[in-house]
């Protein structure tokens, strides 16, 4: 039993009435609980977003890594010969690759300002979840002895 003083009355507290519990504070509420999911769902549907767009960005480096390989390829098994250069369009898949395709074009940039000057363009096509895609290099060379050129003149 405690005794406790108040502006000159003594009085005092039972026990049993200082250990009795409020029921109103037992647990959360159903709002606080219906707070705490809105918060947790919003953490974990950003948290989806961003893992979703992490994959994409892995799946296009993927890719152009993949497509740079080809192109190297492309490079090296049809080479271009600058004494032999014309203008002429090239296309062919890779054995070891499927689904992709490969296209090269080349074309004089100008024969009366820049004789032998060739521009080429290089392309890889693909096919990714129903979307065509493609990545192209473009590189020019100079080939001014080129026979294509002395026939001309």
């Amino acid at each position: 039993m405690f005794v406790f003083i108040k502006r000159a009355h003594i009085g005092s507290i039972a026990p049993n009435y200082m250990n009795r519990k409020s029921t109103s504070k037992i647990g959360m509420t159903l709002i606080e609980v219906l707070i705490a999911m809105v918060i947790l769902s919003v953490g974990v549907s950003s948290m989806m977003v961003a893992m979703s767009r992490c994959l994409a960005v892995v799946r296009t480096a993927r890719n152009l890594d993949v497509v740079r390989s080809l192109i190297r390829q492309v490079d090296l098994e049809n080479p271009i010969d600058r004494k032999n250069i014309e203008e002429t369009t090239e296309t062919g898949d890779f054995e070891d690759t499927e689904g992709y395709t490969w296209s090269r074009e080349i074309f004089m940039v100008d024969e009366e300002e820049r004789p032998g000057l060739f521009l080429v363009t290089t392309r890889i096509n693909w096919s990714e979840r129903g979307k065509d895609s493609f990545e192209e290099v473009i590189t020019y060379k100079y080939a001014p002895d080129a026979e294509s050129l002395t026939r001309e003149f």
